[in-house]
């Protein structure tokens, strides 16, 4: 299943790989075999596998002298494949947002996302792998300073979104976030004031006399009809102007505590509105039903975003990269930061097949990190079992170890365990759902450093193969066999013996009747002087 494949592979199925490790994680005897992406590739023929997912740690990788050459020269004589594991904040990167409104973050990561799409492709990446979100989570926006230069899912400033769509600016200017943003009152603030503002009613009064016509001596007559004339003119020059300094301010770079929250929540509005299907898929209520609940609505907003990426309107598109080359784009739940865990846009696998089914390319897929989720604060079987039916043919990578919340734990897959219960669990869930040898699917230990005299690659293949052989016979996990575990039946017999022919061992020498130290045979063979020979082959 490992061998060495190109864009006419045939042969599809589960595929264990093991990831580089960093340049940057290793010590200095060791960095030598992270030097270079050709290096790092390397890594999984010593450890039994084919299949490397290369860890980059910057862009610049790409470019190393003759590295085309040599991973070429790799795949052709060795048989190994790789994937890509993009730049991330977790490896030291820095300005991979893909989720993000910030008109810099979104131009800077569209041309990362181009760049290193082409440069994937080039040397022959089976996939290109990105954290769907590292950006600061939605709660914690009004925290931080921003750029006001906030931008649509296309990446053009949002002024000329709102512009397009009058009524989703019609609804802004009523919302309170934009006086909290960009200080800018709401129309029904900017109007009370206008109202109280003698000056200001007294030219509207002007205004409303001369259009009606009203001669001085019937103003006091009609002065109720006239005041609540006056009132209309506040409220339509009220709207007018707040319209206008919500566009002026958008247009603007100067900061603001989250003004992101505005880009936000215009296109949740917009999509809600509009039922747009990745917004029904993920949350299926109106926006005002679950406004106030950002963890149900912000990954919706969050996903589209990313979808903008792939489904341009001016920038440059990914997706005839991703044909030309045959290289799947795969989104994974990011390592996120202790004390906000649940709080990211955008880290359910469960939505991530929302967003893959609607991203207008074949090559959009999703992998699950199970330390990652389950740090994230999510658990794998309510995950699942949550997932649209058909959810596991858009996951094409998984990122496995010994499942846990702590990260980066990256601890291998003893065999045996109840870890490798658990994983199991989880992929024949998965496969039911879709996750199956249709297509090739990437299993990819990420690796970890040995631990006393084990390898933690060759433990975790083990396991992992173990993992798979069962999954291809569909043994529900209840029903697995002792052979799962690495144990043999014919061992497991002579381990009963054993502890039968001993039982009594700790009081031999106590009983005051004859004591037998052999059986029928046993005593047999003894009186032939065979007593040894006994003794060493009686159980084979």
């Amino acid at each position: 299943m490992c061998a060495l494949l190109d864009k006419k592979r045939k042969v599809k199925g589960y595929i264990i790989g093991v990831s580089s490790g960093m340049f940057g994680a290793a010590g200095r005897e060791e960095q030598v075999s992270y030097i270079d992406i050709s290096q790092k590739a390397f890594y999984s023929a010593l450890k039994g596998v084919n299949f490397t997912m290369i860890d980059i740690e910057r862009s610049t990788e790409f470019i190393s002298p003759e590295i085309e050459k040599r991973v070429k020269k790799l795949k052709e004589e060795l048989g190994i494949e790789i994937g890509f594991h993009g730049l991330t904040g977790a490896m030291g990167a820095r300005g991979i947002f893909l989720d993000s409104a910030i008109e810099d973050d979104y131009l800077r990561t569209h041309e990362a996302l181009i760049r290193d799409l082409e440069r994937s492709g080039k040397l022959g990446g089976r996939f290109y792998l990105q954290h769907a979100s590292e950006t600061t989570p939605y709660g914690w926006l009004g925290k931080d300073l921003q750029p006001t230069a906030i931008v649509d899912i296309w990446g053009r400033r949002l002024n000329i979104f709102l512009e397009e769509h009058p009524d989703i600016l019609n609804w802004l200017i009523n919302q309170p976030e934009i006086t909290e943003c960009f200080r800018v009152p709401t129309r029904k603030e900017m109007a009370e004031r206008y109202k109280a503002d003698p000056m200001i009613r007294y030219r509207l009064e002007d205004i409303v006399i001369r259009e009606k016509g009203i001669p001085p001596e019937k103003i006091k007559e009609r002065w109720e009809e006239i005041e609540k004339e006056i009132d209309k003119k506040a409220e339509e020059l009220a709207e007018k102007n707040v319209k206008k300094e919500i566009i002026e301010e958008i247009k603007k770079t100067t900061m603001a505590y989250g003004p992101e929250r505005i880009a936000y929540l215009v296109t949740a509005k917009w999509m809600s509105d509009s039922n747009d299907p990745i917004w029904q898929g993920i949350v299926g209520k109106k926006f005002e039903e679950v406004r106030g609940n950002p963890r149900v609505w912000v990954p919706a907003v969050s996903a589209k975003y990313i979808w903008g990426h792939f489904n341009p309107k001016k920038l440059a598109d990914p997706k005839p990269i991703l044909e030309k080359y045959d290289i799947y784009f795969v989104i994974e739940t990011a390592m996120v930061s202790a004390g906000i865990e649940e709080e990211y846009r955008f880290v359910h696998p469960k939505h991530f097949v929302v967003l893959c089914k609607h991203s207008g390319t074949k090559y959009f897929k999703a992998c699950i990190d199970f330390e990652h989720i389950l740090g994230a604060g999510i658990n794998p079987d309510e995950e699942i079992d949550s997932m649209d039916s058909d959810g596991g043919k858009y996951v094409n990578v998984l990122h496995v170890g010994w499942p846990t919340p702590l990260q980066p734990a990256h601890y291998p897959i003893p065999l045996g365990s109840e870890q490798q219960e658990w994983l199991y669990r989880w992929m024949y869930k998965l496969r039911k759902k879709g996750f199956d040898e249709s297509e090739d699917r990437f299993i990819i230990f990420e690796r970890a450093a040995p631990i006393g005299q084990l390898d933690p690659v060759l433990q975790s293949t083990l396991a992992l193969r173990k993992i798979i052989k069962y999954l291809r016979l569909d043994v529900p996990p209840d029903k697995l066999p002792l052979d799962f575990y690495g144990i043999e039946e014919k061992d497991l017999k002579m381990q009963e013996t054993q502890i039968k022919e001993h039982a009594l061992d700790p009081i031999r020498g106590l009983l005051k009747i004859p004591e037998e130290k052999f059986s029928f045979l046993g005593r047999a063979a003894a009186a032939e002087g065979k007593g040894r020979e006994w003794e060493t082959e009686k159980y084979r």
